[in-house]
């Protein structure tokens, strides 16, 4: 899905992936090769005059780390917006954030470092998104919310004005958020309630 969006906002050009995963060098992914992992890449990287880096990794703690790796080594991040979503005036987005397909942001909100947007969620004025943040798609967010680091939204969550959700945080697809949630809670539902302990690890 990333690759998508870079090609489809045609600012950036794809010269080829990395990934940690030693069973994937030299691997085809449409029509773009591994190279290897970080680290036994990054010369060959740097030769090619390579400055510029975009994270594409589901885990948020996974995404945050690979990210700050990559502006250890000087690399900077690049932003990929899909052209059919929307972001109004006076929204400021970090490096490293995707914004996928139909995604609407708007006036005055803040999205954080490394962030995913997904497919068709909508983001209203005045929120702000922490660093390696996920919102999965089609979350809906009113006025005002406060979304923590590296938190998790699943598929279809709405919540309200007003709210704020802390860091670490995992919310249920589907879910209804009329309450401020603390950091590292795992909720789900409409409202929202704690998850017991199997529950959580579902939710994640």
């Amino acid at each position: 899905m990333v690759i998508s969006v870079v090609e489809e906002q045609g600012l950036y050009e794809v010269t080829g992936l990395v990934d940690d995963n030693p069973a994937l060098r030299g691997s085809d992914v449409y029509g773009y090769r591994v190279t290897g992992d970080r680290d036994d890449s990054l010369g060959e990287i740097r030769a090619k005059g390579i400055r510029k880096a975009l994270v594409a990794i589901g885990d948020n703690r996974g995404r945050l780390a690979a990210a700050r790796w990559a502006e250890e080594k000087g690399f900077g991040l690049v932003t990929a917006v899909h052209p059919s979503a929307r972001v109004a005036r006076g929204v400021a987005i970090g490096g490293g954030t995707v914004l996928m397909a139909g995604t609407i942001v708007n006036p005055d909100a803040v999205i954080g470092k490394s962030v995913v947007l997904n497919t068709a969620a909508t983001v209203d004025h005045d929120c702000v998104i922490g660093d390696g943040a996920h919102l999965a798609p089609g979350c809906r967010l009113c006025g005002n919310v406060r979304v923590g680091r590296a938190s998790f939204l699943g598929v279809g969550t709405c919540v309200v004005p007003g709210i704020t959700i802390g860091d670490d945080v995992v919310i249920g697809a589907g879910s209804v958020v009329i309450r401020d949630i603390p950091s590292g809670a795992r909720v789900a539902g409409n409202p929202c309630r704690a998850l017991t302990g199997e529950e959580s690890r579902n939710a994640e």
